[in-house]
């Protein structure tokens, strides 16, 4: 499935900012750091317009469920 963006997937932007900051709080490791910062950084310039596959959606709600 091609990339959808934030607006298309969540039904408001206030899930996505809540999943983003619980993944933010439950990362660990250096690479989980580095992609939920990268998520961060692409949603602060793109907002609800940022893209996420299906891949990038399933890594920050699995790190967001830690």
């Amino acid at each position: 499935m091609a990339a959808q963006s934030v607006v298309e997937i969540y039904d408001r932007i206030e899930e996505f900012t809540t999943l983003l900051a619980a993944a933010e709080l439950h990362a660990s490791g250096a690479w989980e750091l580095e992609f939920v910062e990268d998520m961060r950084t692409n949603f602060t310039r793109y907002g609800a317009h940022t893209h996420l596959s299906t891949a990038q959606k399933s890594k920050l709600e699995r790190i967001a469920k830690h």
